[in-house]
C-alpha cells in the first residue's frame, strides 16, 4: 500500500518542482506522512509491524530527525521555514520505511522513479521546442538540480536495463552544460571502475580508469572563474552562519534568509537561495550534533548500498559538495528512495492493543495539529499576498493583524510592513517603515531584510547618527 503513495510522490514532484507553491508542498509532505501512518496502523491491527523498526543502524536517523526539529524551534526564522522542515522529515519518513519494502514493493517505487524521469525529459522537450522556456524555467527549477537527478536516475535506469531512459538522461545532463553533475558522474563512474581493479583486472580497467582522469581534466579546466567566486562567497556565508550558532544552527532551509547579513557589503553574488554546498548548508542551519547524525547516517548508509544504485548515491554526495541538488525538494526525496536498503531483521511483531491504541491517539492528534497549522500558515500567506497590494498603510495593517499577534508570523508580518514603502509622511521619508523594521529586528535580530532596509532608510541626510547607530549594533550581533 505504502508503495502506491511513494509512486504518486516520487513520480510527480519532479515535474511539480518548479510550480512547488506552499498548498503543493504541504499535500505533498501530508500524503507522505498519511501513508506512513496508514501503513503502521495496518501493520499494528493485523499481520504486525516489522521487528526491524527498532534497528540500530536507524539511530541517527532518529536523533537528526529531533535535533534538526529542536534547531527549528529554536530558530529566529522559524516564521519563515517551518514549512519547510516537512519536505525533510518527509524524506526521512521515505528512507526509513522504504527500508521495509519487500521486492515487489520496492519494484513499484523504482518504476515510478523511473516514469518519472521519462515525463521530466518529455517536458524538458516540450519546454525546449515548444514554449520555449526550457533555460528560464526548466524542470526541477534550475539546470544544476536537474543534472543532479538525471545523474542520479542514470544508474536506476541501466540497474533496470532501460537503456532508452539511460540514454535520455544522458542527454539531460549534457543539455543543461552542467559540471558538477559532470564530476559527479565521473566520481560515480571513478569508483566503480575502483571496486573492479582486483588482481588482474587491474589491466582489464586501466584504460577506463585512464579515460575517466582524460575526461577530468578538461572539466576542472572549464570551471568558470565568477562560478568559482561565488561558491566561495556562498561557503563563506554558511561558515560564518555556523560559528554565530554552532549548536543551534539557524534552522532548515535558513541560509535563503539569513545569508545576506553574513556577507560584508559589495560581496560578489551576495545573494542566493541555496549555499552550493549541502554539508555546510546543513550545518549551518541544523547545528553540529544534528549534522553528524545526519552525515553519520548518509555515510554508514552509502556504504551499506550494493549494485549500480550505490554509485546514485555516491553521485549525489559527491555532486553535494560544489551544489545544492539535495536541497530540492524532489530531488531528497528520490535520494532517499535510492539511499534505503532493506531491513535485515526478518520477522514481524505484534504491539498491545493499549500501545497500539496510545499511538493511534498520539498520530490523530499530530495530524489535527498539523491540519490547524496549514490553515494558519495558508491564511498568512493569502494575508501576505493582500497586504502586498495594498496601496493604504491602515489597509495592509488592518491585513496582517491577526499574523501579528502571533509568535510564528509576527517577524515575517512587520518584515513585509516595512518593505511595503506605502507614502506616509507622518515621520518624515521611512519613517513608518523603519518602526516596523526596528519591531522585526526585536523579533529576529539576525534579519537580514530589516538590517538592510534600515542601512538604506538611515543613510538619507539628517540620519547619519541613527546610521552610525545601526551599523554600531549590527557589528555587535554579527561578531
Amino acid at each position: 500500500m505504502l508503495s502506491y503513495i511513494f509512486i504518486f510522490v516520487l513520480g510527480l514532484s519532479p515535474e511539480l518542482q518548479a510550480v512547488f507553491d506552499l498548498p503543493l508542498q504541504l499535500a505533498l509532505q501530508r500524503a507522505v506522512l498519511l501513508g506512513c501512518l496508514a501503513w503502521l496502523f495496518i501493520g499494528a491491527y493485523g499481520a504486525g509491524l516489522p521487528r526491524g523498526l527498532g534497528e540500530k543502524r536507524f539511530y541517527p536517523l532518529w536523533a537528526a530527525a529531533a535535533l534538526s526539529f529542536i534547531s527549528l524551534l529554536a530558530s529566529p526564522f522559524r516564521g519563515y521555514i517551518f514549512n519547510e522542515w516537512g519536505n525533510y522529515a518527509a524524506g526521512l519518513l521515505i528512507y526509513f520505511s522504504a527500508s521495509f519494502f519487500n521486492k515487489e514493493e520496492r519494484g513499484r517505487a523504482e518504476a515510478a522513479v523511473a516514469w518519472g524521469a521519462w515525463l521530466v525529459f518529455a517536458v524538458a522537450l516540450l519546454q525546449a521546442f515548444a514554449l520555449g522556456n526550457f533555460i528560464e524555467r526548466p524542470p526541477l527549477t534550475n539546470m544544476n538540480a536537474l543534472a543532479l537527478y538525471a545523474v542520479m536516475v542514470i544508474p536506476l535506469a541501466l540497474d533496470r536495463k532501460n537503456w532508452a531512459l539511460a540514454a535520455a538522461m544522458v542527454v539531460l545532463v549534457v543539455w543543461t552544460q552542467s559540471l558538477g553533475a559532470a564530476l559527479a558522474g565521473l566520481a560515480a563512474a571513478g569508483f566503480y571502475a575502483a571496486s573492479r581493479l582486483k588482481g588482474r583486472e587491474l589491466k582489464e580497467n586501466i584504460w577506463l580508469l585512464a579515460g575517466l582522469a582524460a575526461v577530468a581534466v578538461p572539466v576542472f579546466y572549464l570551471l568558470q572563474a565568477d562560478s568559482v567566486a561565488g561558491r566561495l562567497a556562498w561557503w563563506r556565508s554558511a561558515w560564518g552562519m555556523f560559528s554565530l550558532r554552532p549548536l543551534a544552527g539557524f534552522g532548515h532551509a535558513s541560509f535563503t534568509w539569513a545569508q545576506a547579513a553574513f556577507q560584508p557589503a559589495g560581496a560578489f553574488r551576495e545573494h542566493a537561495i541555496y549555499a552550493h554546498n549541502y554539508y555546510l548548508e546543513f550545518l549551518a542551519e541544523n547545528g553540529l550534533p544534528a549534522a553528524l547524525a545526519w552525515f553519520w547516517l548518509l555515510f554508514s548508509a552509502a556504504r551499506a548500498k550494493t549494485g549500480l544504485l550505490k554509485y546514485s548515491v555516491i553521485a549525489a554526495l559527491v555532486h553535494s559538495t560544489m551544489d545544492f541538488g539535495l536541497s530540492v525538494p524532489a530531488n531528497f526525496w528520490v535520494f532517499c528512495l535510492l539511499l534505503s536498503t532493506p531491513s535485515e531483521v526478518p520477522g514481524f511483531r505484534l504491539p498491545s492493543r493499549r500501545a497500539a491504541g496510545a499511538a493511534l491517539a498520539f498520530a490523530c492528534l499530530l495530524l489535527v495539529s498539523l491540519a490547524l497549522l496549514d490553515l494558519r500558515s495558508l491564511a498568512f500567506e493569502k494575508a501576505r499576498v493582500r497586504a502586498a497590494a495594498c496601496r493604504d498603510l491602515a489597509a495592509a495593517e488592518a491585513e496582517l493583524r491577526p499574523a501579528l499577534g502571533t509568535k510564528l508570523f509576527r517577524a515575517p508580518a512587520l518584515e513585509l510592513l516595512g518593505r511595503l514603502n506605502i507614502a506616509d509622511t507622518a515621520g518624515g521619508p521611512g519613517f513608518r517603515s523603519s518602526v516596523y523594521l526596528e519591531m522585526a529586528l526585536l523579533e529576529n535580530r539576525y534579519s537580514a531584510t530589516a538590517w538592510g532596509a534600515l542601512r538604506r532608510i538611515y543613510s538619507q541626510p539628517g540620519l547619519e547618527s541613527r546610521a552610525a547607530g545601526l551599523e554600531r549594533r549590527r557589528r555587535e550581533v554579527f561578531k
